[in-house]
């Protein structure tokens, strides 16, 4: 009998040894935006397995228009992710998520030595820091260069020359610009991307001071502007997504957009033989200095309702890594929010990287602006409405400035009337 339960016990300790030695995994549930993301998970697990850290990533990407809201609702159900991306803040969307008890911080958890102060300002509220950055994205033109070769065409220095360069792109029967009007983001984008060169950091200033506001001519003709240039777009470009536009610009269908690294990745997986160029929008004239709109994207967040935080901590102190940036940047050509990482060798991301250090605009007004910090949102209730109204033609030029005038005057202080 004495041997018989031996035996049973050493079984039983062989059972449980093995299982602690083997390190079961630990399933890390993590939501995202980025359907592009999901090699660098893959990627990432296999060296945390490496390391003998016993994690099983699940990586769940949703319709960026939608994912906002089932987060929330997931969230406020206690059903959400371990980790999620969050957007930049203060402000906006991700304070929402703060201040409803959401998200953990993660000071003295997780080390941020290769960040600069710079980005991490975007992830703190309240003195507290409530994710890890990932990428800084950078937008302007890109256009295929073999189809300007093919017709003698220059990057332009000002807005006439590119305009120029759509007549001549048009009478030889190519599409000038690929426009995913259904997406409304995008056509905020396009008209933040073009401000900080047309209207020029200095303008941008005076408006968040005040001095200036929506109303101004300068930023009438740059709604003006950007109204004119629609008959450069394709026919029917209002019921196009990014999804129509990706596949159109791969395959030489456009000879531009405008739009970010970020999708760089998706072309080239589309068509590995797309041979894409950059510039910035470019300003009036010769001598203005062209600028760049340029942001931290977001960060990695641990919930406060995850149920495998110590697990999800080690996750999140690999991302804080030159390694994990290494991993990001050479799966998705983008610039990593991690310093030391290693860039791959393609020089459009290398180009990229240079106008993100020499001509990024100190002053913005659409992600990571004072001016979708509350309701209504120069971005999510404003731009992206009306950029579409207005290439619709349901209002004008002026009804967009007026737009923005009267919704941000509502509530930003600067800009409301002085009684």
């Amino acid at each position: 009998m004495k041997k018989s339960l031996s035996i049973i016990l050493l079984i039983i300790f062989s059972f449980v040894f093995l299982n602690i030695s083997s390190g079961a995994e630990t399933k890390i549930e993590i939501w995202s935006w980025r359907s592009q993301d999901a090699e660098v998970w893959a990627r990432v697990e296999k060296e945390l397995n490496k390391k003998g850290i016993p994690v099983k990533i699940d990586f769940r990407p949703f319709v960026p228009t939608e994912y906002d809201a089932k987060l929330m609702l997931a969230l406020q159900g206690g059903t959400g992710p371990d980790i999620f991306y969050s957007r930049r803040f203060p402000g906006g969307r991700t304070q929402a998520l703060i201040d409803a008890g959401f998200i953990e911080p993660l000071d003295g958890k997780v080390k941020f030595t290769y960040f600069t102060s710079t980005i991490l300002k975007s992830i703190r509220s309240g003195g507290k820091t409530y994710g890890v950055p990932f990428a800084v994205q950078v937008v302007g033109i890109f256009y295929n260069k073999d189809l300007f070769d093919k017709f003698g065409l220059k990057e332009p220095q000002t807005w006439d020359e590119l305009v120029n360069i759509c007549e001549v792109l048009k009478k030889n029967n190519v599409t000038p610009f690929f426009i995913p009007g259904k997406e409304a983001w995008t056509l905020a984008m396009q008209h933040a991307m073009c401000g900080v060169s047309i209207l020029g950091p200095e303008w941008i200033r005076d408006l968040t001071n005040g001095k200036v506001n929506f109303l101004d001519p300068k930023f009438i003709d740059l709604n003006r502007r950007l109204n004119d240039l629609k008959k450069y777009y394709q026919d029917g470009f209002l019921a196009n997504t990014t999804t129509d536009q990706d596949a159109a610009f791969a395959f030489g269908q456009t000879a531009m957009v405008f739009y970010g690294i970020w999708g760089f990745q998706i072309w080239r997986q589309l068509n590995p033989k797309v041979n894409v160029g950059y510039f910035m929008v470019p300003p009036l004239t010769k001598d203005r200095k062209p600028y760049a709109y340029v942001y931290m994207d977001g960060a990695f967040a641990l919930t406060t309702s995850s149920k495998n935080k110590e697990m999800a901590l080690k996750v999140l102190e690999f991302t804080a890594t030159p390694d994990f940036g290494t991993i990001f940047s050479n799966i998705t050509f983008n610039i990593p929010a991690v310093l030391g990482a290693k860039i791959p060798e393609e020089p459009l991301l290398k180009e990229v990287l240079e106008v993100y250090r020499k001509n990024a605009s100190p002053y913005v007004y659409w992600v990571g602006s004072v001016f979708v910090t509350q309701k209504p949102s120069l971005y999510d209730d404003i731009l992206s409405p009306g950029m579409q109204a207005m290439y619709a033609g349901k209002i004008t030029p002026e009804d967009l400035a007026k737009m923005a005038q009267d919704g941000i005057s509502q509530w930003y202080k600067p800009l409301m009337k002085k009684k």
